[in-house]
């Protein structure tokens, strides 16, 4: 889970989970459904079989046509170039008027693009007060009848930077209670940050695992049942006071994992998770601020847990650590 590569896009960053800009949809031609994809980034849309719909591109040129067949591109279309992966300079020669060349993309009856007319917007200056910044409009043609989509684009400042002061608190109050080298307190204090690291984890693991590009796609699904069956059996051990350092290590990764993946939610004003944002930004501090602290205990515990072994093997009469090199010099 923690190596697969997120889903390939050919503009911006791969599986947004925050953003300064949000798309909107405001009027779309009866019988088609559209949704915008990953706050400003992608454009989906569905039509019937029995309309055929044609969209074109910034040129005026025909770029998609939904029809009985499926979805059809048109590869003399300078969209068709630009929404390769990776993206391709389109010649110079393209018109609206170049000869249409289609060629099918999917059988099915929806599809899914980057479209440059709603993150365009993104690109003028605003004030940080500035809310709304502009209407987007992409031209259709419905059964030979020239319509259009379109909507808004809105833009939301960064939060505050209150937001990473939780994260200092935490490995600041962490830090002075493991100076006072309690081992009792040692071991509270790694029950009580494990369930909160594994808690904050679960919470951004359900937030990217539902959060639709248009909708939740299988491997998010599977993703997600991964997360939520480590977690819960992690908390298990844990409140049952079994966690030992290598699992509060393997809590750390997992944190640092998601903790990193969901930064953008601290730094960005729309947060695109299937949680509310306060939720989904307080669960992202959480696991950034829990990583040191979980490693300050991993160290302690370890070290505790090789004396333990330590004393046991000189209570068995076993040379133990140095004693064993010394035997085996001595040997």
């Amino acid at each position: 889970m923690l190596l697969a590569p997120a889903s390939a896009s050919a503009h911006g960053p791969l599986n947004p989970v925050a953003s300064d800009y949000v798309a909107t949809i405001g009027r779309v031609p009866a019988s088609l459904q559209a949704k915008v994809v990953d706050g400003d980034l992608r454009m989906w849309l569905q039509s019937p079989p029995d309309l055929t719909v044609v969209l074109l591109d910034y040129n005026g040129a025909p770029y998609l046509r939904f029809s009985s067949q499926g979805v059809q591109a048109n590869s003399n279309s300078s969209m068709y170039y630009l929404n390769q992966t990776p993206p391709s300079i389109p010649p110079t020669n393209l018109t609206r008027r170049t000869p249409v060349h289609w060629e099918l993309v999917t059988s099915g009856h929806q599809y899914e693009w980057h479209d440059g007319r709603l993150h365009a917007l993104a690109a003028i200056a605003v004030t940080p007060s500035t809310r709304y910044v502009g209407r987007w409009q992409i031209p259709l043609v419905i059964n030979g009848r020239l319509t259009s989509m379109s909507g808004s684009v809105f833009h939301r400042s960064a939060p505050s930077l209150l937001w990473f002061w939780p994260i200092i608190v935490l490995i600041a109050c962490v830090l002075a209670g493991w100076r006072l080298r309690d081992p009792e307190l040692d071991r509270r204090l790694a029950n009580v940050l494990g369930v909160v690291a594994l808690v904050a984890v679960a919470i951004v693991s359900i937030g990217r695992g539902l959060h639709g590009r248009p909708t939740v796609s299988v491997f998010q699904l599977i993703e997600l049942t991964v997360a939520l069956s480590f977690t819960s059996a992690a908390v298990v051990r844990v409140l049952r006071g079994q966690a030992r350092y290598f699992l509060l290590l393997m809590v750390a990764v997992v944190a640092l994992y998601e903790g990193i993946l969901t930064v953008p939610t601290l730094t960005h004003g729309y947060v695109l998770l299937a949680v509310p944002a306060f939720l989904g930004r307080t669960a992202c501090a959480l696991c950034l601020g829990t990583v040191p602290c979980l490693l300050l205990m991993v160290l302690r515990l370890f070290d505790a847990e090789d004396r333990r072994e330590r004393e046991e093997r000189r209570a068995a009469g076993q040379p133990a650590g140095e004693e064993l090199g010394q035997v085996v010099e001595s040997g």
